[in-house]
């Protein structure tokens, strides 16, 4: 009998390892990684006062590559002359790792449309920031995507090739493969287990 229960809680270590935890990656464009390849450490190094530079691989130890975007410092996103954020017609990001999520705000004149992508290119998912007044009038809000499946690029795109958005502060979560709940049955399984390794010890204890 002790055998038995033995072997009951064994088979059940696998249902109840302990749960995976996703990561952040939070970019605000106001400084790069330093040396240890972490953003928010004593060495990061601040993004350049430069009014308009290329963003490629100033992210890459995060594993962001920037293969279209451009990056802007004036005051006209927050009225923080010192602000960088990205102003760019369509940017576009590939990840060495997989994600299953993004936010990212914008300030923008157009409708803002982001689009997911998985291992292969293939759009998986897509969210949109509707600006009732496009065209006229500047619309401050956010951009949510969540998406079914982890993915590995995504864009940003106006309703025209050529328009531009104003885009700043990404924030990205790291893809973690799910952890199975225990079913009731398996739960059911458990407490006999504890059951039965009670009633072997009750036998076996010393009178």
């Amino acid at each position: 009998m002790k055998k038995l229960a033995s072997s009951i809680l064994f088979a059940l270590c696998g249902l109840f390892a302990a749960p995976a935890f996703a990561g952040t990656i939070s970019i605000d464009f106001e400084h790069t990684p330093g040396l240890d390849g972490i953003l928010g450490t004593a060495d990061d190094v601040a993004m350049p006062n430069t009014y308009l530079q290329t963003l490629s691989t100033q992210y890459a130890s995060l594993g962001l590559t920037f293969t279209q975007g451009q990056l802007l410092q004036t005051s006209f996103y927050n009225g923080d002359p010192s602000n960088h954020f990205m102003s760019s017609r369509n940017p576009i990001v590939q990840l060495s790792t997989a994600m299953s999520s993004l936010s990212i705000d914008s300030y923008s004149i157009w409708n803002v449309t982001v689009t997911l992508y998985d291992i292969d290119g293939n759009a998986i998912w897509w969210e949109q920031l509707f600006n009732p007044a496009a065209g006229s009038s500047f619309l401050r809000g956010q951009l949510v995507a969540i998406s079914p499946e982890p993915f590995y690029s995504f864009s940003v795109l106006p309703d025209n090739p050529n328009q531009i958005l104003n885009l700043d502060n990404l924030v990205l979560t790291t893809y973690e493969p799910s952890v199975d709940v225990p079913e009731p049955s398996a739960l059911a399984l458990f407490a006999l287990a504890m059951m039965l390794g009670g009633l072997a010890w009750r036998v076996r204890a010393p009178r």
